[in-house]
């Protein structure tokens, strides 16, 4: 039978799609990084180089208009782009915004989108360029693409991490699946109305990209960086499978907010090893540097947490954690994946 999206994983899908390209297509001399990290990169010219990166957002797979506000989902569409520029050092400078309409938005809303998004542009000095605007029988969606520049054409990738490099993430895990789990629990359930549970809900609705920590990051020599879209588990993999290292997370490390912790006993350590969308920065750092940059994070208030460390080289990348009672297990992959996860 013929073979369909459903069939195969997300990941697999992109590695398809990318191979279905002519090699002139997919590779140029003013392409330094394609398809598979998290902005691709154009040397336009010597010395120069210009991050690019794209994101969707539909409605029901990404977001439920009725769970947050068209500020927020302006802000969010927006920032999770910023944060693909921030995981290579960059500084985002333009974007452009697509919107799919299917006729029955109130025009308000979409006013309240764009306000939204005007609020992060500006902090983050973005320009909002243009775009399209398009109509489907169905389903509303944000299509935006940032682009952003590096500082003296470098940048960080996915794939430098080395033997005996730290791990480490600025800011804390989990915060954001917590925060959309309270948006799932019923209307009466005590935990919606916890004081910490505002703060927990805009982790999720309002993601803050760590454009500056990217930066110092670049500036003091991180050897590999992303962002935390898919979950520490989903994510660090991918470094691993770049960088052909294996790897170590000690879980009683992780940084984990006390709220997330008390809110949720039974499943702080799975929201913060898999549950996604914190958009913090995961780092592989060398241990002689790793001083010198949480000192400059710290200047910004921005924390930085070592959970763990680059083992060997390896044709198979492999992920161990070190559990909370001592023990050393293999770690499943646990990527968000398109067509394999129930957005519902």
């Amino acid at each position: 039978m013929p073979e369909r999206v459903r069939d195969i994983s997300e990941f697999d899908l992109i590695d398809r799609l990318r191979d279905a390209l002519p090699a002139a297509a997919r590779a140029d001399a003013r392409i330094a990084e394609g398809i598979g990290d998290d902005a691709a990169v154009w040397r336009p010219d010597i010395g120069e180089a210009i991050l690019i990166t794209t994101d969707s957002l539909i409605d029901t797979i990404h977001f439920r208009t009725d769970w947050t506000t068209w500020d927020d989902l302006g802000w969010k569409s927006l920032a999770v782009n910023i944060s693909d520029i921030a995981a290579m050092g960059g500084q985002p400078g333009l974007a452009t915004v697509s919107l799919v309409l299917t006729g029955d938005e109130l025009v308000a809303d979409l006013e309240e989108l764009y306000r939204g998004m005007g609020r992060i542009a500006q902090r983050e000095r973005v320009v909002v360029a243009g775009g399209d605007i398009v109509r489907a029988p169905r389903d509303f969606g944000i299509h935006v693409t940032v682009l952003g520049e590096s500082r003296r054409g470098r940048y960080l990738t996915r794939s430098g991490a080395q033997p005996g490099d730290v791990i480490c993430v600025t800011g804390t895990l989990g915060a954001a699946a917590a925060g959309l789990a309270l948006l799932q629990l019923e209307s009466d359930d005590p935990r919606r109305t916890a004081t910490t549970a505002p703060l927990l809900v805009a982790a999720h609705t309002r993601p803050e990209p760590r454009v500056r920590a990217g930066r110092h990051a670049l500036e003091h020599h991180a050897s590999a960086a992303m962002d935390l879209s898919d979950g520490l588990f989903g994510d660090l993999p991918k470094i691993l499978t770049a960088s052909g290292v294996d790897a170590t997370i000690h879980l009683a490390q992780l940084p984990v907010a006390a709220s997330v912790r008390a809110l949720f006993p039974d499943r702080w350590l799975d929201f913060a090893t898999r549950g996604g969308e914190d958009y913090e920065l995961l780092l592989t750092v060398p241990p002689d540097r790793i001083d010198d940059l949480r000192q400059a994070l710290s200047d910004f208030e921005s924390t930085l947490t070592v959970i763990g460390q680059i083992d060997d080289v390896s044709a198979s990348p492999r992920l161990h954690a070190r559990t909370l009672d001592g023990r050393l297990e293999p770690v499943r992959r646990g990527a968000f994946d398109h067509f394999r996860n129930d957005p519902s």
